[in-house]
């Protein structure tokens, strides 16, 4: 009720004010209202999606902040240029003036209360704002997306159709699809679908580009993941990468069905949000899990830097030959490649990929390591450092079940501490979450360990400095550090970016040859992991058989 008052009262302030100010003021405003929400929408996706997105936190208001903030921006540039042009009113009867300036004011009214609900709609906040929820996920819809409620006065409806049809119109653009192809169901979308996702919202809503790759688009006509009785249509399967810049805190990705969906391309575009999806499990496998409940989430395990989802839709709204053309997920769109038609979509999604690495054995003194395991710890520890809450900036640091742990950043800290810290106050490690560990590999630049730097390893010599390093489990599996502890002769330098592991070597410390300064690598992965290695690009350089769990290295 709030949000709909609010909604009449701004679209009537709007219309008196222009009736007051006559027919051709009210016209000429309501112009600028309309070039402004054409031209703001124009900039809007290449704006966000190029140059905003970073994988930050301020990823979570920049959909909204750039099209609320591209409106007022364009609104007031065309406001001053009318003013200058046209200084002068035109004089009309006062009827005229009153009946038509209040038209024309209550237009300019709701478009740009439509715009304004549209921007704040996809800032990261509640699912329910001001007391509304437009469409959302439903217990009674059995966890799919369905419209709750109705605004008394659907600004933000009117201005979706209002702008949709000028992109097909007067404002179409130069190439074949429009606004109401690219984007259809935008309303929807800010009120409520953006935010509907973990945590009534608190989770990240938005994604960098660069944080998901898109897969593969399967079509199976005997498949069916719909809801509804006795349909044959069959199910589009897509699947995606997500790294761990998408996660949130780092930790882990979560996503809702109502922030994934498909679309066709047709004059009136056709709209599906998943039904089922594959999820990876600890042991290696995938799992098939329905949305069947508004307490069902896609997710990545804990502890591992990518993860690779695949989300089923049913066919019943795409007609046969009539493929889906976009995928949307948390606020990114992607043109969907050709679909391959299968008959044995189960079959093949259940399938597990394995990946062929190689072993640089060129020299058992530097470039390859028979047993690594000396050089691996399931120790978080901050060591040679000490450090309470009050000392840990310019880092950040989270209060644990066990204690005050570092979250992020880069410090540099003198080793030891010249002062008494309590056990309450004591930074004890590095914050992880549950159901993993933290696994220290230690990369010091001596004889006999590790070669990262070129002295005997062929690997080296060819990726040079651009090779990323990693742990490698018993499935294939890499994990980069997320992290470096680096003790260097006078202090100890901390790096830890959960969020952004480290990608390649040239993003480690030097290490002189002399071996004085020690670094250690900072790994975060699921508890119960077994560590068969390490991996430099796609070639082994050392072996192991090691297994994390419980704090403790088996």
């Amino acid at each position: 009720m709030i949000l709909n008052i609010a909604v009449i009262a701004l679209v009537a302030f709007i219309a008196y004010w222009w009736a007051n100010q006559g027919l051709f003021s009210a016209i000429l405003h309501c112009l600028c209202v309309i070039a402004a929400g054409a031209l703001a929408l124009a900039f809007w996706e290449p704006m966000v999606v190029g140059y905003l997105l970073k994988g930050e936190d301020f990823d979570n208001y920049a959909w909204g902040m750039a099209l609320g903030g591209l409106f007022i921006i364009f609104l007031f540039v065309l406001r001053l240029i009318c003013d200058r042009f046209a200084p002068s009113n035109v004089r009309f009867s006062p009827a005229v003036n009153l009946i038509g300036g209040g038209c024309f004011g209550a237009l300019a009214g709701v478009l740009t209360a439509g715009m304004t609900c549209i921007s704040c709609g996809l800032i990261q906040a509640p699912v329910e704002v001001m007391g509304y929820v437009g469409w959302a996920r439903a217990a009674d819809a059995a966890g799919a997306p369905m419209q709750l409620n109705m605004m008394m006065l659907p600004a933000a409806d009117f201005t979706e159709k209002f702008y949709s049809m000028l992109s097909k119109g007067s404002l179409s653009p130069f190439r074949p699809t429009a606004l109401a192809d690219y984007y259809p169901r935008l309303a929807d979308t800010a009120l409520s679908l953006h935010r509907d996702g973990y945590s009534d919202g608190e989770a990240r809503a938005a994604l960098a580009p660069d944080s998901v790759t898109l897969g593969e688009i399967i079509f199976d006509p005997t498949y069916s993941s719909s809801s509804r009785d006795g349909s044959t249509s069959g199910t589009f399967a897509v699947d995606f990468t997500v790294n761990s810049g998408a996660f949130d805190a780092g930790e882990q990705f979560i996503i809702s069905c109502a922030q994934v969906r498909i679309s066709s391309d047709e004059k009136n575009p056709k709209l599906a949000f998943p039904t089922q999806f594959y999820q990876p499990m600890s042991d290696g496998t995938s799992r098939l899990y329905p949305f069947d409940d508004i307490s069902n989430f896609a997710t990545s395990v804990p502890g591992e830097q990518d993860v690779k989802l695949t989300f089923l839709f049913p066919a019943d709204d795409f007609p046969k030959g009539n493929q889906p053309k976009f995928l949307f997920v948390k606020g990114l769109r992607f043109q969907l490649p050709a679909t391959t038609e299968v008959s044995d979509l189960k079959q093949r999604l259940n399938g597990d990929e394995e990946e062929v690495v190689e072993q640089d054995d060129s020299s058992l003194d530097g470039g390859f390591v028979d047993d690594v395991s000396k050089l691996i710890a399931v120790k978080n520890s901050i060591l040679p450092v000490q450090m309470n809450t009050n000392m840990a900036s310019p880092m950040t640091h989270v209060a644990g079940k066990s204690g005050n742990f570092l979250s992020g950043g880069k410090g540099v800290y003198r080793k030891g501490s010249a002062m008494s810290i309590s056990r309450s106050q004591r930074i004890k490690g590095f914050s992880h979450a549950d159901g993993t560990e933290v696994i220290m590999l230690d990369v010091s630049r001596y004889d006999g360990g590790l070669d990262l730097y070129g002295d005997g390893s062929a690997a080296i010599k060819a990726l040079g400095r651009d090779g990323a390093i990693e742990l490698v489990d018993s499935r294939s599996k890499g994990y980069k550090p997320t992290g470096y502890v680096w003790e260097r002769q006078s202090d100890v330098e901390i790096n830890y970016e959960p969020g952004k592991p480290i990608q390649k070597l040239s993003q480690l410390p030097n290490q002189p040859s002399s071996g004085e300064n020690k670094l250690k690598l900072v790994f975060v992965v699921p508890v119960g992991t077994n560590i068969t290695g390490v991996r430099l690009g796609k070639t082994i350089i050392g072996r192991c058989d090691v297994t994390a769990k419980d704090g403790l290295l088996d």
